[in-house]
């Protein structure tokens, strides 16, 4: 296991190792905005303006994970939950052009943390409604994603 930090892309690896990927034909994928601020409102109170939430949600995931696997040699990325490994993107902020920041986590089949990574930052877009811009950037964010475990399970 890799302790300490190893940077892979600008993005900082800071717990683990996401080499374990390496036996996996699949991971899950979940992006996270529970803890973040969108366009400088904590989640819950953005939440409250949203009346599509699930739906626009789902289309954000979907692509995140099209991208992700646009852009991956093997290993391919769920939107349903899989036996071992899910991939957590955790925002932390999301501005109102949907430029998104925040970490990526994976989390084993018993909700531990296997490895974390810092430092990922995806531009969102000028026109449409903050849930498109979002999807935007989640588009951007999957593709980074996936050249970013690339390199790691190498």
């Amino acid at each position: 296991m890799i302790l300490g930090i190893v940077s892979i892309q600008g993005q900082k690896v800071i717990k683990g190792s996401f080499g374990v990927l390496a036996n996996e034909s699949s991971v899950s994928v979940k992006i996270d905005y529970t803890d973040s601020k969108i366009d400088k409102v904590p989640f819950d109170i953005f939440l409250e303006g949203e009346d599509n939430w699930d739906e626009g949600y789902r289309e954000i995931l979907f692509k995140f994970v099209k991208a992700a696997n646009q852009n991956s040699s093997g290993l391919k990325y769920l939107t349903k939950q899989t036996e071992n490994y899910q991939l957590v993107f955790k925002a932390v902020t999301v501005d109102d052009d949907g430029n998104t920041t925040g970490s990526l986590c994976l989390m084993d089949k018993d909700n531990q943390v296997v490895a974390e990574a810092g430092k990922f930052k995806a531009n969102g877009g000028r026109f449409g409604s903050q849930m498109n811009l979002m999807g935007d950037a989640a588009e951007r964010l999957g593709k980074k994603v996936a050249k970013f475990i690339e390199k790691a399970i190498k």
